[in-house]
């Protein structure tokens, strides 16, 4: 073994940079915002990545929303290589495309997870939010999230103690007697 060599290496390994900040999100590593329990739509903050459809007067735009970086991706019907094979914009047949194209643009770029920003009810109501969401699913995306891997000891070398089992004394239940307010 040629220890020049070694050490040349492990100077090149110091100074390693990750070329691909979604690989985390991929790999369930990262961490999900937290802290949005009492909100009613709660789950549009607790997400990494958020897809919905934008519908304007003429023109629908599908975004992918990252809960750090604002908008990721987008793919409009205002596009000149989109709208040049539309009949119209609008319609059910443009969101449907949208889908397609947004899903293909996901995979390319490594997303193959998201949350979809309408609801079940929303989605089976609205034709348009309907085939947009399916297009995306036939594309190959999923519209649901992993849950990430929980921080322990196993896996986070940083941690420096294990958790421990909380035993509650009659101290701490004081309010749950009776008679005490």
């Amino acid at each position: 073994i040629d220890f020049r060599m070694a050490s040349k290496s492990f100077r090149f390994a110091a100074s390693f940079v990750n070329r691909n900040p979604r690989n985390a999100d991929l790999m369930g590593v990262s961490r999900k915002p937290e802290g949005w329990q009492l909100e009613q739509k709660n789950h549009l903050r607790r997400c990494i990545y958020r897809v919905e459809l934008v519908q304007g007067r003429s023109q629908q735009v599908g975004r992918i929303v990252h809960h750090q970086n604002g908008v990721v991706l987008e793919a409009s019907t205002a596009e000149p290589a989109i709208a040049s094979q539309l009949y119209s914009r609008v319609d059910t047949s443009a969101a449907l495309n949208i889908g397609r194209v947004l899903a293909q643009r996901c995979l390319q770029s490594g997303i193959h997870f998201v949350m979809p920003s309408a609801s079940e009810e929303e989605r089976s109501n609205s034709e348009h939010q309907g085939a947009f969401f399916t297009a995306l699913e036939e594309g190959g995306l999923r519209l649901n999230e992993l849950e990430p891997i929980k921080q322990s000891v196993a896996t986070d070398s940083r941690s420096t103690w294990r958790p421990f089992e909380v035993k509650h004394t009659r101290e701490d239940k004081l309010d749950e007697l009776p008679g005490y307010y």
